[in-house]
C-alpha cells in the first residue's frame, strides 16, 4: 500500500467575514448610543478594514461625528479596495488623510451652526494587510492584540490622565478612577489641525485583536480581556462576552467590541 504523505496547510493572510465580528450596547446608563463602528472586507485580497468611533460633545451629536467619520474612512477603502500592491505606508497614508478629513468636516460643521458644545470623536482603525495591521487612533479607543498567550495593547490613549500616568504621576489604577478620566486630548472634530497617531505591527497567523471604547475598558480590566479573547473559540463569541462582562461591571457608558482573528 503506498502511503500518502500529509502537508501542513498555511494559514491564508486574509480575513474571512467569519473572522470579524462587532456589536455595540448603549450601556444601562445612557439614553442613546454615540458609539460607531464598520468593517469591511475585501476577498479575495488579504485588505481588510476594521474601525470603530466613540462620540462626544453632547446629546445627540456625537452620533453625527462617530457615523460621518466612519462613513467617510469605509468609503475611502472601498475606492481604493483595488489597491493590492500598496504597502503598509501607503495605507498609512490613506487612514490619516481620511481621518485628517473628517476632522476638518465636522470641524466645519460645528464652526456652521456655531454648536456650543463642539461635537467630535474618537478614532482607532486598522487595516489588515498580508503580513501586517497599520492603525491610526485618536483618543482613548484602543486596540489589544493577543499572541501566543500574551496581551499587547497597540494604542495608548490620548487623554489628560494618560499624560499624567506616563509623567509618573498617577498610576494606571488611579488613572481609571481619577476625576478627569474623561477628558479627552485629541478627536476627530472639535479642534481644527487634528492629525492620528499612527502605527504599523507585524500581523502572524493566530493573532487575536481587539478594537474597543472606553465603555469596555472602563469596567474590565487587562486580565480578563486576555482571558476571554484567548479562550473564545470565535470573534463572535469574545465580542460578546467581553460586552456582557462590561455590563456586569456597571455598563456606565456605551460600550462597542469589534475582534478579528487572523
Amino acid at each position: 500500500m503506498n502511503k500518502v504523505s500529509k502537508t501542513k496547510q498555511k494559514k491564508s493572510p486574509f480575513i474571512s467575514p467569519e473572522n470579524i465580528y462587532a456589536d455595540t450596547h448603549v450601556g444601562l446608563v445612557r439614553d442613546h448610543n454615540e458609539d460607531s463602528f464598520v468593517y469591511y472586507t475585501n476577498l479575495p485580497s488579504s485588505q481588510c478594514l476594521a474601525a470603530l468611533a466613540d462620540g462626544i460633545g453632547g446629546h445627540e451629536s456625537g452620533d453625527i461625528a462617530s457615523n460621518l467619520c466612519l462613513q467617510m474612512l469605509a468609503s475611502t477603502f472601498r475606492k481604493l479596495k483595488k489597491c493590492h500592491k500598496w504597502k503598509s505606508g501607503d495605507w498609512g497614508g490613506a487612514l490619516k488623510d481620511r481621518i485628517i478629513k473628517a476632522n476638518d468636516v465636522i470641524f466645519g460643521l460645528n464652526e456652521k451652526y456655531e454648536i456650543q458644545h463642539p461635537m467630535g470623536t474618537t478614532i482607532v482603525a486598522g487595516v489588515f494587510l498580508e503580513d501586517s495591521v497599520v492603525i491610526a487612533h485618536a483618543g482613548d479607543s484602543r486596540c489589544y492584540r493577543v499572541r501566543k498567550g500574551e496581551l499587547k495593547r497597540l494604542t495608548e490613549d490620548h487623554s489628560f490622565v494618560a499624560e499624567l500616568v506616563k509623567k509618573n504621576i498617577i498610576n494606571e489604577e488611579e488613572a481609571q478612577f481619577h476625576p478627569f478620566a474623561h477628558i479627552i486630548s485629541r478627536s476627530v472634530g472639535p479642534l481644527d489641525n487634528m492629525e492620528p497617531e499612527l502605527s504599523t505591527f507585524d500581523k502572524k497567523p493566530g493573532d487575536r485583536y481587539m478594537f474597543c471604547s472606553d465603555g469596555l475598558t472602563n469596567h474590565v480590566d487587562d486580565g480578563k480581556i486576555k482571558k476571554m479573547l484567548s479562550e473564545a473559540e470565535t470573534p463572535a463569541a469574545a465580542v460578546k462576552k467581553l460586552l456582557h462582562t462590561a455590563l456586569q461591571g456597571g455598563g456606565e457608558d456605551n460600550v462597542t467590541v469589534l475582534c478579528v482573528f487572523a
